[in-house]
C-alpha cells in the first residue's frame, strides 16, 4: 500500500507486525530491535508516511491522552491539561500573526498550524534551536519545512510550545541483540503555569534556570517510534513483560 492510500493513522496493532517489513533484510538487528520494543510496548499505530508523520502522530497521541477521563469516576486529571492546551491554541493565532505569519497560512490545515506553532516557539525562544541553525541563521529551513522529515529542532520547539514531553525510540538497525535501543527524550524546560495563575511569564533568556516538572507532568508525555525517515505511535506496557500472546504471534 502506497503512502497516499494508507490511512492517516491505523488501528492499534502489535509491534511484532513490523517484522513482516524486515523479512530477508540482511541486517538482523531490525528483528532484534522489534523484539526489544515488544517487551516495552504493548502496541503501536502506523502513521501515513507522507512527510508529516511526526506532527500527525504527535497530535493524535496527544488527543488520545487528553480526551479520556480518569477511570472509576475519579478526578479528571486531564481537565486542567486540556484547558491549558486549549488556551495555548486559542492565543497562538495572535502570537503567530505578531511574528509575521498570514491568516491564510494559519487557517490552511491542522498539521500546518502545529508546525507553525513549533516555528513560533523557535522564533520566540531562539536558544531552543540556535544549535541547529544554518551558518546564515536560517531557522526557517530547520523548523518550518512541511512534507519533510522532522528532527530535533522541531521536536524541541513543539514540546516547549505545548509543554508536553515526547520520547522517541529508534529502530534503525544499529543496536545488536545485547544492546539497548537508542532513544531520545525531550521534556519541556518550564512547568506549565496553572490556569488562572497570576504567575509572571517565563523568561526567554538562555541563562534562565531550568525548572523541574512535577511528577504528574513528567508522566504526561507521548512516545513515538522512529525508523529512518518515518514516525509511528507507540503505547508503553503497564508491565515490562511481553505477553504470551505477543510472543506466540512472532
Amino acid at each position: 500500500m502506497g503512502a497516499s492510500s494508507a490511512p492517516l493513522v491505523s488501528d492499534r496493532m502489535s509491534v511484532l507486525c513490523l517484522k513482516a517489513e524486515y523479512v530477508g533484510n540482511a541486517n538482523a538487528n531490525f528483528m532484534h530491535g522489534i523484539e526489544a520494543l515488544n517487551t516495552q510496548y504493548e502496541g503501536m499505530r502506523r502513521v501515513r508516511g507522507d512527510g508529516n508523520c511526526f506532527f500527525r502522530g504527535f497530535v493524535f497521541a496527544l488527543c488520545e491522552q487528553l480526551l479520556p477521563a480518569s477511570p472509576s469516576g475519579g478526578e479528571d486529571v486531564n481537565a486542567a491539561r486540556r484547558l491549558r492546551i486549549q488556551e495555548k491554541i486559542q492565543q497562538s493565532k495572535s502570537e503567530l500573526l505578531a511574528v509575521g505569519y498570514s491568516d491564510v497560512a494559519i487557517d490552511a490545515f491542522w498539521e500546518t498550524f502545529v508546525d507553525y506553532l513549533a516555528a513560533m516557539e523557535g522564533r520566540s525562544h531562539a536558544e531552543l534551536v540556535q544549535d541547529f541553525q544554518t551558518e546564515g541563521g536560517e531557522s526557517e529551513y530547520l523548523v518550518e519545512p512541511m512534507g519533510k522529515e522532522c528532527d530535533q529542532p522541531q521536536i524541541a520547539a513543539l514540546t516547549e510550545a505545548l509543554q508536553v514531553g515526547v520520547k522517541i525510540e529508534y529502530l534503525d538497525g544499529s543496536a545488536g541483540p545485547d544492546e539497548d535501543l537508542q532513544s531520545y527524550v525531550c521534556s519541556p524546560t518550564v512547568p506549565p503555569v496553572a490556569v488562572g495563575s497570576d504567575s509572571p511569564p517565563r523568561s526567554s533568556s538562555p541563562s534562565s534556570t531550568t525548572q523541574q516538572l512535577s511528577a504528574q507532568e513528567q508522566a504526561f508525555s507521548i512516545t513515538l517510534l522512529y525508523r529512518p525517515g518515518h514516525y509511528d505511535i507507540l503505547y508503553p506496557r503497564e508491565s515490562g513483560d511481553a505477553t504470551q500472546e505477543d510472543s506466540a504471534s512472532s
